[in-house]
Parts: C-alpha cells; structure tokens; sequence
C-alpha cells in the first residue's frame, strides 16, 4: 500500500500545480508571441526600405533628369529613416525614444552602400557632361541640380558617419 500513497500523493500535488503550470506557460508563450511579432515588424521594416532603396536608385539611374532628381530625393529620404526629427522637445524626445525603441533604422554598412551610389552617379554624370563640353551653371543646365543634390547627399552621409567630406566631390562641386 506504500507505493500507492506516495504516488496518489504526487497526483495530487501535480493536479494541485497544474493550474498554475498553465497560466506560467501560457505567459511564456505570449512572451515569445510578443517578441517575434516585434522581429518579424523589424524585418518587414528593412525590407519595406530595400524595396524603396532600390526604386530610389532605379529612379537615379533614369535618362530624365526630374526622375534623377526624384531619386536622390527619395534616397536622401531614405538615409535619414530611424533619426529623430528635429525641434522635438524634452518630453517629445522621450516618447518617441519609447515609441521607436523596437523600430528598425538605418545602418552605417546601409549608408556607405547609399553613399558609394550616389557617389559614382555623380562622378559619372560630371564626367558625362564635362566630355561634352557642357560647363555646370545652375541658371543654364538643369543637370546641374541633379549633381548638386548627389553630391550634398554624398556630404550629408559624410558628415552623419563622422568623416570628412569626400574629396572627389569636393573637388567636384569646387570645380562646377
């Protein structure tokens, strides 16, 4: 009679914590519920921006200069995505730290790959042009713009990575 007691005795101290084995697993489950609904919004987020990134740059590499210039806009747009806006004050600061916090933004590799295009871009449409003899005068040549929105998108990521200007562009918008 030994062994039943002490098994009847587990039985019930099982029945006793099924309860409370239950509400346990389920806050373990929706845990991890809440998680990969948070990586899975992150991931989706990152790949929102890849497709924009490449329609931006699909835009930049068009024969029409307004769809050139659409293109660095979008992708001047698109670096800046995850930063804070300016002018927020203390308390909007914090809140949209908070509301943020789990959101996904733009990495430094990110912004070296938009940096390298736009750079080349640019390069390539002052060589172009320079070939052709055209002199880059804002009044005159409306390809003018589009250079100078890729090169001061080209400073701009300079500048957010913490490096100096980059030469060739400076060079570049120096010379124009």
């Amino acid at each position: 009679m030994n062994g039943y007691e002490s098994s009847s005795s587990a039985l019930a101290w099982l029945l006793w914590l099924a309860p409370l084995l239950t509400v346990v697993v389920a806050v373990i489950g929706a845990y991890v519920a809440v998680r990969t609904l948070q990586f899975r919004t992150k991931v989706d987020s990152a790949g929102q921006w890849w497709a924009r990134v490449q329609n931006a740059i699909d835009h930049c590499l068009a024969d029409n200069t307004r769809e050139q210039n659409l293109g660095t806009t979008m992708l001047d747009h698109l670096q800046a995505q995850g930063e804070m806006p300016e002018g927020l004050d203390e308390t909007q600061q914090r809140e949209w730290q908070r509301i943020n916090k789990m959101r996904w933004s733009v990495q430094p590799e990110d912004l070296l790959m938009i940096h390298g295009i736009v750079k080349d871009l640019a390069l390539s449409q002052s060589k172009r042009l320079s070939s052709m003899g055209i002199r880059l005068n804002p009044e005159v040549r409306p390809e003018y713009d589009t250079l100078l929105r890729q090169a001061q998108l080209v400073l701009k990521i300079d500048a957010k990575l913490g490096r100096e200007g980059d030469p060739e562009i400076l060079k570049l918008l120096t010379a124009g």
